[in-house]
């Protein structure tokens, strides 16, 4: 495909976008359309090859940027541009739950699931909410997933005895699995009960949020003294 062709060919695109929106293109040429902001040469060819390797945009914008050039020979700017996708979209995404309450386990599992979009790697993560359960505050505790977050514990205590809130919190990524907590995911929650007790705080629910699903402790019944004991206004189910 000659240069012009290819101009043209980004110019159809460009056109087909604006008059018939997002879905009326294919997987291809949204990646393809993508591309050609990007400095890449043959767009079309590209986008073809990369969906061969990995599927889908989807999958592209969760590669890391490193290694996805490393793999298919992309430039810089065309793999920078892929992840700020999902990082974009987690902004984009996160104004809507800027009023939001976490007053259920569903809304819950609602507003970590859209803070992790885009997450590159495991994190655990803490956040405050007043009485009305109206977030307050959310803070990065640690990278890496709860079971290598034990020197954590003062952090969280300091935040705890620093905020002027006493219901929080806790939630953390399995970046490229399912969201099924680990013994260690048990056993640092029931930890951090007993630690948020000890400072006059409770543990409204941790939240782990997999690449597909998510899940609350409380709502699981994994911890089935946890489960029961809901603090007020609070929901499950």
């Amino acid at each position: 495909m000659t240069d012009e062709n290819k101009k043209l060919r980004s110019k159809q695109l460009r056109e087909k976008y604006s008059e018939l929106g997002l879905s009326a293109l294919t997987e291809q040429e949204r990646l393809e359309l993508l591309l050609s902001y990007s400095g890449c040469k043959d767009c079309e060819s590209l986008a073809e090859e990369l969906l061969s390797v990995y599927g889908s945009v989807n999958a592209l914008a969760d590669a890391d940027p490193q290694l996805l050039m490393k793999e298919t020979g992309i430039n810089q700017q065309a793999a920078v541009l892929l992840r700020l996708i999902p990082t974009v979209s987690r902004t984009l995404y996160m104004e809507r739950f800027r009023i939001h309450t976490l007053n259920s386990a569903s809304a819950a599992k609602e507003y970590f699931s859209s803070y992790f979009i885009g997450a590159a790697s495991e994190q655990l993560i803490m956040t405050a909410v007043n009485k009305r359960f109206r977030i307050e505050k959310t803070v990065s505790i640690a990278f890496g997933s709860a079971d290598r977050a034990a020197a954590s514990y003062r952090s969280i205590a300091e935040l705890v005895i620093k905020s002027s809130c006493t219901v929080f919190f806790i939630a953390h990524n399995h970046t490229f699995g399912s969201s099924d907590p680990s013994d260690s995911d048990l056993l640092f929650t029931k930890n951090i009960i007993e630690e948020f007790s000890k400072l006059g705080a409770v543990l409204a629910d941790h939240i782990i949020v997999g690449s597909n699903d998510a899940i609350s402790l409380r709502e699981s019944g994994l911890l089935p003294e946890f489960s029961q004991m809901l603090p007020d206004g609070y929901t499950i189910f």
